[in-house]
Protein backbone atom coordinates (compact mmCIF):
# COMPACT_ATOMS: atom_id res chain seq x y z
CA UNK A 1 0.00 0.00 0.00
CA UNK A 2 1.20 3.48 -0.84
CA UNK A 3 1.53 6.33 1.61
CA UNK A 4 -1.61 8.35 2.24
CA UNK A 5 -1.57 11.87 0.92
CA UNK A 6 -1.95 14.35 3.72
CA UNK A 7 -3.67 17.70 3.54
CA UNK A 8 -1.27 20.54 2.84
CA UNK A 9 -0.26 22.61 5.84
CA UNK A 10 -1.80 26.06 5.65
CA UNK A 11 0.10 29.11 6.88
CA UNK A 12 -2.56 31.28 8.53
CA UNK A 13 -0.59 34.38 7.54
CA UNK A 14 -1.23 33.49 3.89
CA UNK A 15 -5.00 33.05 4.31
CA UNK A 16 -7.05 36.02 3.10
CA UNK A 17 -10.60 34.64 3.21
CA UNK A 18 -12.60 32.86 5.90
CA UNK A 19 -13.50 29.95 3.63
CA UNK A 20 -9.78 29.13 3.19
CA UNK A 21 -9.10 28.68 6.93
CA UNK A 22 -8.15 25.25 8.23
CA UNK A 23 -10.90 23.54 10.20
CA UNK A 24 -11.68 24.34 13.84
CA UNK A 25 -13.31 22.10 16.41
CA UNK A 26 -16.99 22.58 17.16
CA UNK A 27 -18.46 22.10 20.61
CA UNK A 28 -19.68 18.69 19.41
CA UNK A 29 -16.07 17.70 18.72
CA UNK A 30 -16.42 17.78 14.94
CA UNK A 31 -14.02 19.48 12.53
CA UNK A 32 -15.80 22.50 11.04
CA UNK A 33 -14.95 23.05 7.38
CA UNK A 34 -14.84 26.81 6.78
CA UNK A 35 -15.42 26.28 3.07
CA UNK A 36 -19.09 25.99 4.11
CA UNK A 37 -19.04 29.76 4.72
CA UNK A 38 -18.48 30.42 1.01
CA UNK A 39 -21.29 32.56 -0.42
CA UNK A 40 -22.73 33.13 3.07
CA UNK A 41 -22.57 36.21 5.26
CA UNK A 42 -21.03 35.13 8.57
CA UNK A 43 -21.11 36.80 11.99
CA UNK A 44 -18.43 35.52 14.38
CA UNK A 45 -18.69 36.32 18.09
CA UNK A 46 -16.59 35.45 21.14
CA UNK A 47 -19.13 34.53 23.82
CA UNK A 48 -19.28 33.89 27.58
CA UNK A 49 -22.06 32.56 29.79
CA UNK A 50 -21.50 34.79 32.82
CA UNK A 51 -20.89 38.19 31.20
CA UNK A 52 -23.24 41.11 31.82
CA UNK A 53 -23.67 41.31 28.02
CA UNK A 54 -24.75 37.67 27.64
CA UNK A 55 -28.55 37.97 27.78
CA UNK A 56 -28.88 40.95 25.44
CA UNK A 57 -26.36 39.61 22.93
CA UNK A 58 -27.89 36.14 22.72
CA UNK A 59 -31.38 37.67 22.38
CA UNK A 60 -30.13 39.79 19.50
CA UNK A 61 -28.30 36.88 17.87
CA UNK A 62 -31.52 34.85 17.94
CA UNK A 63 -33.42 37.80 16.44
CA UNK A 64 -30.84 38.05 13.64
CA UNK A 65 -31.14 34.31 13.00
CA UNK A 66 -34.90 34.70 12.76
CA UNK A 67 -34.67 37.75 10.48
CA UNK A 68 -32.05 36.42 8.06
CA UNK A 69 -32.53 32.65 8.20
CA UNK A 70 -30.13 30.77 5.94
CA UNK A 71 -28.66 34.02 4.58
CA UNK A 72 -26.65 34.47 7.79
CA UNK A 73 -24.32 32.05 9.55
CA UNK A 74 -23.56 32.82 13.20
CA UNK A 75 -20.49 31.32 14.84
CA UNK A 76 -20.10 31.46 18.62
CA UNK A 77 -16.65 30.91 20.12
CA UNK A 78 -16.70 30.56 23.91
CA UNK A 79 -13.78 32.26 25.62
CA UNK A 80 -12.72 32.33 29.27
CA UNK A 81 -10.09 35.09 28.96
CA UNK A 82 -12.13 37.94 30.42
CA UNK A 83 -12.59 37.63 34.19
CA UNK A 84 -13.17 33.88 33.77
CA UNK A 85 -16.73 34.49 32.56
CA UNK A 86 -16.88 31.20 30.64
CA UNK A 87 -15.69 28.70 33.25
CA UNK A 88 -17.96 25.87 32.16
CA UNK A 89 -17.31 22.77 30.10
CA UNK A 90 -18.60 22.36 26.58
CA UNK A 91 -21.84 20.61 27.52
CA UNK A 92 -22.85 23.39 29.93
CA UNK A 93 -21.80 26.15 27.51
CA UNK A 94 -23.95 24.61 24.76
CA UNK A 95 -26.88 24.10 27.12
CA UNK A 96 -26.73 27.73 28.23
CA UNK A 97 -26.70 28.94 24.63
CA UNK A 98 -29.50 26.62 23.49
CA UNK A 99 -31.71 27.66 26.44
CA UNK A 100 -31.34 31.20 25.14
CA UNK A 101 -32.51 30.02 21.70
CA UNK A 102 -29.14 30.11 19.93
CA UNK A 103 -29.11 27.92 16.80
CA UNK A 104 -25.81 28.89 15.22
CA UNK A 105 -22.55 26.95 15.22
CA UNK A 106 -20.99 26.65 18.67
CA UNK A 107 -17.25 26.05 18.71
CA UNK A 108 -14.95 24.62 21.33
CA UNK A 109 -13.62 27.08 23.90
CA UNK A 110 -10.70 29.12 22.57
CA UNK A 111 -8.36 32.00 23.25
CA UNK A 112 -8.95 35.24 21.33
CA UNK A 113 -5.85 37.18 22.49
CA UNK A 114 -2.26 36.49 23.45
CA UNK A 115 -0.31 33.26 23.48
CA UNK A 116 -2.23 30.34 22.08
CA UNK A 117 -4.77 32.51 20.24
CA UNK A 118 -7.12 30.51 18.03
CA UNK A 119 -6.14 30.56 14.35
CA UNK A 120 -9.66 31.80 13.61
CA UNK A 121 -9.22 34.90 15.77
CA UNK A 122 -5.66 35.44 14.62
CA UNK A 123 -7.02 35.62 11.08
CA UNK A 124 -10.05 37.78 11.98
CA UNK A 125 -8.06 40.32 13.97
CA UNK A 126 -5.38 40.63 11.29
CA UNK A 127 -7.90 41.12 8.51
CA UNK A 128 -9.95 43.67 10.53
CA UNK A 129 -6.89 45.55 11.78
CA UNK A 130 -7.80 44.76 15.40
CA UNK A 131 -4.85 44.38 17.78
CA UNK A 132 -6.79 43.07 20.78
CA UNK A 133 -10.35 41.98 21.41
CA UNK A 134 -11.34 44.06 24.43
CA UNK A 135 -13.97 41.84 26.06
CA UNK A 136 -16.60 39.15 25.53
CA UNK A 137 -18.97 39.60 22.59
CA UNK A 138 -16.62 41.18 20.09
CA UNK A 139 -18.21 40.71 16.66
CA UNK A 140 -16.66 40.20 13.22
CA UNK A 141 -18.80 40.46 10.11
CA UNK A 142 -17.59 38.54 7.04
CA UNK A 143 -19.04 38.94 3.55
CA UNK A 144 -20.05 36.22 1.09
CA UNK A 145 -16.57 36.26 -0.45
CA UNK A 146 -14.96 35.46 2.91
CA UNK A 147 -13.55 38.96 3.44
CA UNK A 148 -13.71 40.42 6.93
CA UNK A 149 -15.73 43.60 6.50
CA UNK A 150 -15.96 44.95 10.04
CA UNK A 151 -15.29 44.50 13.73
CA UNK A 152 -17.81 45.67 16.30
CA UNK A 153 -16.81 46.03 19.95
CA UNK A 154 -18.63 44.23 22.77
CA UNK A 155 -21.03 47.03 23.66
CA UNK A 156 -22.37 47.20 20.10
CA UNK A 157 -25.57 45.18 20.17
CA UNK A 158 -25.87 42.56 17.42
CA UNK A 159 -29.24 44.01 16.37
CA UNK A 160 -27.40 47.22 15.45
CA UNK A 161 -25.70 45.23 12.67
CA UNK A 162 -28.95 44.36 10.87
CA UNK A 163 -28.61 47.03 8.15
CA UNK A 164 -24.99 46.13 7.49
CA UNK A 165 -25.90 42.43 7.33
CA UNK A 166 -28.78 43.19 4.93
CA UNK A 167 -26.44 45.14 2.65
CA UNK A 168 -23.95 42.24 2.59
CA UNK A 169 -26.70 39.70 1.94
CA UNK A 170 -27.98 41.85 -0.95
CA UNK A 171 -24.54 42.25 -2.58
Amino acid sequence: MGARASAPIVDIDDVTTLDALPSATTAAGDAYDFSSTSQRVTLIVNVASLCGLTSSNYADLVALQDAFGDDLLIHAHPCNQFLFQEPFGTKTVCGNARRRGFRGVMFDKCRVNGAGVSHVFRFLKREAGVKRIPWNFGKFLVDKNGKVRSFHPPHTRPKALADEIRALVDE
